[in-house]
């Protein structure tokens, strides 16, 4: 009985143990704050026009900045019906709710909730009709709210009221074009949309176009199949053009029989006829996913295939290891050992979708260290993860020896990726200290990673007058209001230490860029800033200095009897005019340059072209030293688990007269002069918006004829005075004056077509308001002779352009 107690006892004891190890051992196991990143969740939204989708939308995880969210347009007919359909993938939507808001987000015009959703397919259905009295070619904000099982989801669009726009047989177009591309034989059907130069003989998916041959438009000898398709985005539309995006994946096969996946993004603008539609532009850019049954090592260095040439790399001190980013991820590379680590991506392994390859986001490369650590930037949408649907900024440190990757301070806002990369492009830089210097929202801030407060180090900073080092260790600005205006600004980010160089007397300073870490900056003699023959003032150059951060003069560079103009900074080189001084402006004489001496490392990768029959043009990342280990060993990193806390900053824009130029698909620039936004437009056949969204121009946009009654045009328009300030304080709250002076008078008749008026200078005293214009005749009223009469299109633009092309016309204030 003893023995078998003791016996029961032990076999007791060895139980407990072995619970008790167990136990200690799964606790072991969930204490590992390693995993990977979550999958997307949030459902995807798209239009329906007649049966063709179309705007594909994806969630924000909080409302955003409705001026500051263009990702598409809607048009709507004259019954204002919109048909939404909804991918919700494998998560439950509860219900649908919407709201209009005026373009500038500060008014509500309609919300409503539509709690039951139809089922179409594997999709979600419904038709909203919105009441609100919406002025016609005028944008609005629509907010769409999915309540689902994994919480609240906000998606945007602009919509526009306009008639007779085609948009479903615009996207049919689209939708066809891209399709057919991927057979020869349906292909030919697309020859006569395309202006082929056969002169051109090397192919290079990075960069086709309507004058690319036929062999290039239908991807030549790559021969790929659609691997994810696309959905059409209109960007712009009218009665007479539109503009639409297309992205999509495809898949070819390369010679080891290993599958290459490819970005593709295309822009097309048309115009519908009664016969067909033309295609008046075509771009596509096709970009190689780098992966692992793609990496291809030789003495020569690493290919990274199909791609542009402006490779974000950076190696460090020994020449050890090497980072870049390829199409929204980022690797690392060490030659000394083949090792490639995927430090970061949102793109799924396997079942993945559009949500996590989706590429609205950067990732800017602050260091790499000797032991293969990186610490990077990553800014714009996040497509999956606990971050999901926010658009902001993640500061990560990624540890080599763990294999890791840590987030160390994120940062939400509310303006899209489009609008955040202006900034977060200029400057996002994290110093040894661990501290973030950001430029948002024209502040500059620092943010202290390990506890998380921010602090502004100055504001007003104008992004435009703002210019950062080849490191980002050192930022310089022109200072814009206040009794330093004027003065340059510089800060060393490493020591916080700041400089400022202040003009002498009967100077002025113009801030021109950093060759590596010096500052270049011009002096400008009063009175050589002077008018142009269009009436827009163009600075001379005296002296170009370039100086260290602790006051040496690097270089002085003057000639005698010229002027500096026209300078532009490269990496390797500042080039620039010499000019002479004229009574209408500066002209030309000839070009000079000044070589950046930067000493050369131990060892410097650079980007090659190489040519393949395959895939065309393809970039090589060469090595001064050949490759000790040509084998690729890929490993992929963890995530390590982070919490949810975020630092808020005041990302609110200042109320400002800002001119966006939409083209080409996207936000192209944000300007103060409009006369430079109308040019930037015309040049990239685009379209310009002010802050409150109201079209200023649209290219192709224009009515053959048209004629405003004089009785409707404000009294202060009518006095044609060439004072834009006078013109103002006249106007009042009626609207708001732009001066359009260098424009075409091509270019100025849209605003006549848009029912503004338009100043105009006809010689040193004289001036007329155009009224009116048909395809041989402007319509022009004298305020001296109080009449109107016509004058013919050739000396009219004659009469103008010899006058300075001296524009001026005014946008109204919006009555909602």
């Amino acid at each position: 009985m003893i023995k078998f107690l003791r016996r029961a006892v032990i076999l007791l004891f060895v139980f407990v143990l072995g619970v008790a190890g167990s136990s200690f051992l799964l606790n072991s196991e969930t204490t590992d704050d390693r995993s990977d990143m979550n999958d997307p969740v949030f459902p995807e939204v798209m239009v329906d026009f007649d049966g063709e989708y179309a705007n594909r939308m994806y969630g924000y995880a909080q409302p955003m900045q409705s001026d500051f969210t263009r990702d598409s347009v809607t048009p709507l007919d004259t019954s204002r019906e919109l048909s939404l359909v909804i991918n919700p993938y494998a998560t439950k939507v509860k219900s649908l709710s919407y709201e209009i808001r005026t373009s500038d987000g500060s008014k509500v015009l309609e919300n409503r909730k539509v709690k039951s959703l139809d089922k179409k397919d594997s999709y979600l259905a419904t038709r909203i009709q919105i009441n609100s009295d919406l002025l016609m070619n005028q944008e609005y904000s629509l907010q769409i709210s999915l309540e689902t099982n994994k919480g609240t989801a906000y998606y945007y669009t602009r919509v526009v009221s306009r008639s007779n726009v085609n948009t479903a047989q615009y996207v049919k177009f689209v939708k066809s074009f891209y399709e057919k591309c991927m057979d020869k034989a349906t292909a030919e059907d697309l020859t006569s949309y395309l202006e082929p130069d056969t002169s051109n003989t090397t192919t290079n998916y990075t960069d086709v176009d309507i004058n690319s041959t036929f062999a290039e438009i239908s991807w030549g000898n790559l021969n790929p199949q659609i691997y994810r398709k696309g959905i059409p985005v209109v960007k712009d539309i009218n009665e007479t053009t539109a503009s639409f995006s297309l992205e999509y994946q495809i898949a070819a096969t390369n010679t080891d029989g290993n599958q290459e996946i490819y970005d593709v993004t295309e822009f097309y603008r048309m115009r519908y006829t009664e016969t067909r539609i033309m295609l008046l532009d075509f771009k596509r850019s096709a970009s190689q996913v780098f992966s692992e049954n793609s990496i291809s090592i030789s003495d020569k260095g690493l290919l990274l295939g199909v791609r542009d040439k402006n490779v974000a790399y950076m190696m460090n001190e020994t020449a050890g290891v090497i980072a870049f980013v390829q199409e929204g991820d980022l690797w690392s590379y060490s030659p000394n050992d083949g090792k490639f680590s995927r430090i970061f991506s949102f793109r799924k392994e396997t079942d993945g979708d559009f949500r996590d390859s989706r590429w609205r986001h950067d990732i800017k490369i602050i260091r790499v260290e000797d032991n293969g650590d990186v610490d990077f930037v990553l800014y714009g949408y996040m497509n999956r993860g606990i971050r999901e649907g926010y658009c902001g900024v993640c500061v990560y440190h990624y540890s080599n020896d763990q294999n890791v990757v840590e987030e160390k301070v994120f940062i939400p806002s509310t303006e899209s990726y489009e609008f955040l990369k202006k900034d977060l492009g200029t400057l996002s830089y994290v110093s040894t200290d661990n501290s973030l210097f950001l430029l948002f929202a024209q502040k500059l801030y620092q943010i202290h990673i390990t506890d998380g407060k921010s602090e502004v180090l100055d504001q007003d900073i104008q992004t435009d007058a703002f210019t950062v080092s080849d490191t980002g260790a050192h930022a310089a600005w022109l200072i814009q209001s206040g009794e330093s205006a004027g003065y340059i600004k510089e800060i060393d980010f490493e020591t916080l230490e700041t400089r400022t160089l202040a003009p002498s007397s009967g100077q002025t300073l113009t801030l021109n860029g950093f060759m590596n870490e010096d500052l270049v900056y011009g002096i400008v003699v009063d009175g050589d800033i002077i008018s142009d023959s269009n009436g827009h003032e163009t600075t001379g150059i005296h002296t170009i200095r370039i100086e260290g951060f602790d006051g040496t003069v690097k270089k002085e560079y003057h000639q005698d009897g010229l002027y500096i103009t026209g300078v532009t900074m490269g990496n390797t080189m500042m080039e620039f005019e010499l000019s002479k001084k004229t009574k209408k402006g500066y002209e030309a004489v000839s070009k000079d340059n000044i070589l950046n001496n930067v000493k050369a490392a131990a060892s410097i990768a650079s980007i090659e072209l190489v040519s393949n029959n395959r895939t065309g043009t393809q970039i090589r990342l060469a090595l001064d030293e050949a490759p000790e280990i040509q084998d690729a060993l890929v490993v992929y990193t963890k995530m390590k688990n982070a919490n949810d806390d975020s630092i808020i900053l005041d990302t609110q824009i200042p109320e400002d007269d800002i001119y966006y130029v939409y083209a080409k698909g996207g936000l192209d620039g944000i300007y103060t002069d409009p006369a430079l936004a109308v040019l930037r437009a015309d040049e990239q056949t685009g379209v310009v918006l002010n802050r409150a969204q109201q079209y200023v121009w649209e290219r192709g946009n224009k009515k053959t004829k048209l004629t405003l009654n004089l009785e409707d045009i404000p009294e202060a328009i009518k006095s044609a005075s060439l004072d834009t300030n006078a013109l103002q304080e006249a106007l009042g709250d009626e609207g708001t004056i732009i001066d359009l002076s260098g424009c075409t008078l091509d270019s100025v008749l849209y605003e006549i077509s848009a029912q503004r008026p338009v100043i105009a200078k006809t010689g040193d005293n004289t001036s007329v308001v155009i009224i009116g214009y048909d395809e041989y005749n402007t319509y022009l009223y004298d305020p001296v002779k109080d009449e109107t009469y016509p004058y013919g299109m050739n000396d009219s633009t004659d009469l103008f352009d010899k006058a300075g092309n001296i524009f001026i016309s005014y946008v109204e204030k919006l009555n909602y």
